[in-house]
Order: structure tokens, then C-alpha cells, then sequence
């Protein structure tokens, strides 16, 4: 890779800065508005929803009409929604601006996965995908510190600006950078969501993000049962370092075998580690385990990315848009099972839902292994 495309991937991966953080900051801004947590996860939800419903129409237009062109229009449309949310007030307004927000999502995301296969020559392929996972879980181990930051200088509602006008700017800079002209047309075929592979790879990434969903509830509630509610950043941020120390090991030491084999290896090791988060009983002790937890993480995502392409071929950027409502409605049901195992255990056996994620993915993933592209070794 060059300097280029190190600067393109850093950028749009930024870029997903006001999206990553959306939950926690509509959360909060809503909560500051209306004093009610009960809006602030209906204005959450909403915002995801609206994602879900079109995230694979802004990916559809990425190959049709060029990813600078359509980032810089949605990012155009996202800062608007994201500004008229910022000085809203009341519970309908910030209910419907916050959906307006999600449906005008970039397909960042998307567009940086897609381009990656033009950009790098096949070889290099998979220490570009790592390099993009170590990208996104930066911003994921910052992020809640970035916020943090703002809220306590200004309050949430410049917490929110200053995200939103980051991200859009990284946003615009990005598609700047990324390939003008359209891409040829998808040649004729069965339609997308009729592939095996997809099916397999959709089926083993909602459920991942059942586990994610999970997560984001479990790990606060067990702080929190733990006597160290304060400390929920903590373990958040941990889980996203032992992901990206996983990526960069990646990125410098690429397997050799097939990608097949790497995809269910990591699946299979991610839900064994998961295990670990059952026992512990004090923070010191999930800080370990939610670190190990995490290693296995960004380089199955990385994997993935990478038989995701190969699999969509010319429809790739389609995919991840697909793949982006699979995960926010994964996210929801994952969220939404944790909060009454939360309620009743804090830690311990509830965690045992995101091993049933994780391995019921694996199970997806390993009964239907042959509908996966097996890549030749790189």
C-alpha cells in the first residue's frame, strides 16, 4: 500500500466516527433534552432502523454513480440531519431527526471495504483489510474518550457537533481521495442475496452482531454489579485493544493458508474465548478477560471483509450494505435479550448469550463452509 491509500483507509475509517458513536451520543443528547432514558433508546433505535432500511440503497450507488460522488452527498445530507438534531428539542423532534440521521448514513464503511481489491494487488490484500480493522477499532478505542471529552467541556450537544463535523470532514477528504469514475456494471446473474455464500456469511455476521449488541449491555452491567460502574469505559476500551492488538499481528505476519480455513479458525476461537467472560466476579479480573476476548477479533473481521469480496466480485460495496442491516438488526436483538439477563445476573451466566452467538455463528459457518470461497494462498 501506498501513503494514498493508507491516508484514503485512516480517512474513511474516521469518517465512521459520529456513526460508531451514534448510540452514546443520541443517548446522552436525548437524556440532556428530555431527561427521560426511555426516549434516548427509542431515538437510538430509530436511528439505527433507519440505517438498516438504507444502508443497501446508498452501497447500490457507490459503483453506479462513483464512491466520491455518493459520500460526498450523503455526508452532505448526514450533516444537515445530524445539525438539525443537535438544536432540537422535545421527544418527537429528536425521535424523527434521529431517523432522519440514520437514513442518511454514509456508506463509508462499505466504500473502503469495496475499494480495497482496485487499490492493492492480491498479495497485499490482506494486510490491507487488517490494516482497515486496526483503523476502525481505533476509532471504537477512542471514540467514548473523544466524547467523554466534549461532554464534560461543552455538553453532549457539542459532543455531537464536533463528531458529526470531524467525521464529514474525514468524509469528504476520503472521497476526494477515492477512484473517480464509475465501476463497470455488475455482469448478469442470479441476484445477490440468492449466492450460498451470502447466505452463509449474512447468517454468521447477524449473529456476531447479536454478540456485539450483547456486549455493549453486558459489560456496564457487570461493572456496575461489580461496585465499579465508573469502570465501564475501561473494560469497553480493553476489549477494543486486545482487537486491535489482533490486527496489527495480522497486518505484519498475513496467514498463509486459505481464507476459509482462517475465517473458521477465528470464528471458532472467538467463541471459545468468549467463555473466559463468564467467571469473573471483579473488574480486574474481566479487564483480562474481555482483552483476550478481543484479540481474535479485528482479524476475523479482516477475513471476512476479504471472502466478502470475493464472493460479490463486481457487487461487493451491494454486500456490505446488506451486511450493514444484518448488523444493526443483530445489534437490536442483542441488545435487547442482554438487558433482562443484565437485570437479573450483572455478569456471569448472561455472558453465556454471547457465546451462544458466537457459536451458533460457527456452527452456520462450519456446516456450510463449502458455499465460502477458498482463496488461493497469498
Amino acid at each position: 500500500m501506498n501513503v494514498r491509500h493508507v491516508v484514503l483507509i485512516v480517512c474513511l475509517n474516521l469518517a465512521q466516527l459520529p456513526v460508531a458513536m451514534r448510540l452514546l451520543l443520541v443517548t446522552l443528547l436525548a437524556a440532556d433534552r428530555t431527561g427521560s432514558f426511555a426516549v434516548a433508546g427509542l431515538a437510538g433505535g430509530t436511528a439505527a432502523v433507519g440505517t438498516a432500511l438504507t444502508a443497501p440503497w446508498w452501497s447500490r450507488l457507490l459503483p453506479r454513480f462513483g464512491d466520491g460522488r455518493v459520500l460526498v452527498a450523503s455526508g452532505g445530507l448526514f450533516l444537515c440531519g445530524q445539525l438539525a438534531l443537535a438544536v432540537s428539542h422535545g421527544t418527537a423532534p429528536i425521535i424523527g431527526l434521529a431517523a432522519v440521521s440514520g437514513l442518511c448514513t454514509p456508506p463509508a464503511a462499505g466504500s473502503v471495504r469495496a475499494l480495497l481489491p482496485r487499490l492493492v494487488p492480491p498479495a497485499d490484500l490482506t494486510r490491507s483489510y487488517a490494516v482497515n480493522s486496526v483503523a476502525l477499532e481505533v476509532v471504537y478505542l477512542g471514540g467514548p474518550l473523544w466524547v467523554t471529552g466534549w461532554v464534560a467541556l461543552a455538553g453532549p450537544t457539542a459532543a455531537l457537533v464536533a463528531s458529526t463535523v470531524i467525521g464529514v470532514g474525514c468524509l469528504v477528504v476520503g472521497g476526494a481521495l477515492a477512484p473517480s469514475g464509475r465501476r463497470r456494471s455488475p455482469s448478469p446473474g442470479p441476484p445477490l442475496l440468492a449466492e450460498p455464500a451470502v447466505h452463509t456469511l449474512g447468517g454468521a455476521y447477524l449473529v456476531y452482531w447479536v454478540c456485539m449488541g450483547a456486549m455493549w449491555v453486558l459489560l456496564p452491567a457487570f461493572a456496575e454489579r461489580a461496585g465499579a460502574a465508573g469502570q465501564a469505559g475501561l473494560l469497553v476500551a480493553l476489549w477494543s485493544a486486545g482487537s486491535l492488538v489482533g490486527g496489527l499481528v495480522l497486518a505484519a505476519r498475513p496467514p498463509r493458508g486459505s481464507k476459509r480455513n482462517s475465517y473458521l479458525w477465528l470464528l471458532g476461537t472467538l467463541a471459545a474465548t468468549s467463555l473466559l467472560l463468564v467467571p469473573p466476579t471483579t473488574v480486574g479480573g474481566m479487564a483480562v478477560s474481555v482483552s483476550v476476548f478481543g484479540v481474535a477479533l479485528a482479524p476475523w473481521l479482516a477475513v471476512n471483509d476479504q471472502l466478502v469480496a470475493a464472493s460479490a466480485v463486481e457487487r461487493t460495496a451491494e454486500l456490505y450494505g446488506w451486511l450493514t442491516t444484518a448488523g444493526q438488526l443483530g445489534s437490536a436483538v442483542g441488545s435487547a435479550v442482554a438487558g433482562p439477563l443484565a437485570d437479573r445476573y450483572g455478569g456471569g451466566p448472561a455472558f453465556l448469550l454471547v457465546t451462544a452467538a458466537l457459536g451458533t455463528g460457527f456452527a452456520i459457518a462450519l456446516r456450510r463452509r463449502r458455499t465460502l470461497p477458498d482463496s488461493a494462498p497469498t
